[in-house]
């Protein structure tokens, strides 16, 4: 019998058949592998079950824990003044350092950032939404801080410009207006959530530790969504006040913060969150019964001091 040469559809089917097959076993045999090596770091990993998980992405180098050269230098030079606290944390592993932990000091404007997390967890509940708009009444304008109250009385301005204005500029007429428009009970949620409950009944005074919540808090985005922690923190990054904390910084690391002054107080604060590269961490200086420019020197030096250990940090 004569050979005979497939037709050329039938070669065509056979040759589309070999590849399919080949594809598939090939995707089999590869799908298989990573399969089985994620399987396999998987059990690998489980035998770190109690170390921080966190581990998994940040490297080792940046996981400091030894701040005593800090600490000492810290401690030598303000621990004696009762009218300087410092509070420190580094957070890829939670290391602290405290100077004169237990003094408060009335906050002054620092009081924005629980006035703008109630805004956003109401905004969470559906009750308001960020174009909604609030009236501007006489009774809200202050000239203390921020241009708002330059406008006219019965203007209306929607909530994400107010908290915007409150938290980067400071502003008290936004800060007076989204206030007057919360219920007492939605502020002292956040003050509860944080650990400070009754606050809004007492003197009004915080440690520089007790207040360093309310930025870690944003920075875990454990109180309100991480969309608007992301929000908050970003309208904290564009503050104009770049004299105290932030003149010890490089000129390109982000600062998320709030500085609180108050005249009557004789107070001088700032608190925010440092994103040193791969290395962030919350500094809050609280400074009472000095001058502002003996304020302005004392929190460049402690903030100074603080990036540069965390920066050039090697084992």
């Amino acid at each position: 019998m004569k050979y005979k040469p497939e037709k050329q559809s039938e070669k065509k089917q056979r040759y589309t058949f070999i590849a399919i097959f080949l594809t598939v076993l090939l995707a089999t045999n590869i799908g298989t592998y990573f399969l089985g090596s994620s399987a396999k770091d998987e059990i690998a990993s489980s035998k770190f079950t109690l170390l921080n998980p966190a581990r998994a992405f940040i490297k080792q180098k940046d996981l400091i824990v030894n701040f005593q050269p800090l600490r000492d230098y810290l401690n030598d030079k303000y621990e004696a003044d009762p009218n300087v606290s410092v509070y420190f944390e580094y957070l890829p592993t939670g290391a602290s350092i405290a100077i004169n932990k237990d003094a408060e000091f009335y906050p002054a404007s620092l009081l924005k950032v629980p006035v703008a997390m109630a805004v956003a967890r109401k905004v969470e509940r559906g009750d308001w939404k960020w174009t909604n708009e609030l009236v501007l009444m006489s009774a809200d304008k202050d000239d203390g801080f921020g241009t708002l109250h330059k406008e006219p009385a019965n203007s209306t301005h929607t909530i994400e410009k107010l908290v915007r204005l409150s938290l980067s500029d400071s502003d008290n007429t936004a800060h007076f207006m989204l206030a007057r428009n919360l219920e007492v009970e939605e502020i002292e949620d956040v003050y509860d959530h944080m650990g400070l409950k009754d606050f809004l009944k007492s003197d009004g005074r915080l440690s520089a530790k007790r207040y360093s919540v309310m930025m870690r808090a944003l920075h875990s985005a454990s109180y309100i969504s991480e969309e608007n922690s992301q929000k908050l923190l970003l309208y904290l990054s564009q503050s104009p006040f770049k004299y105290y904390i932030q003149s010890g910084l490089e000129k390109d690391v982000v600062f998320s913060h709030k500085i609180g002054i108050s005249e009557e107080e004789n107070v001088f604060i700032d608190s925010g969150i440092v994103y040193a590269k791969n290395r962030s961490y919350i500094l809050t200086v609280m400074i009472k019964d000095k001058d502002e420019q003996a304020s302005k020197k004392i929190m460049a030096d402690i903030s100074g001091k603080v990036y540069n250990y965390v920066k050039d940090y090697e084992e």
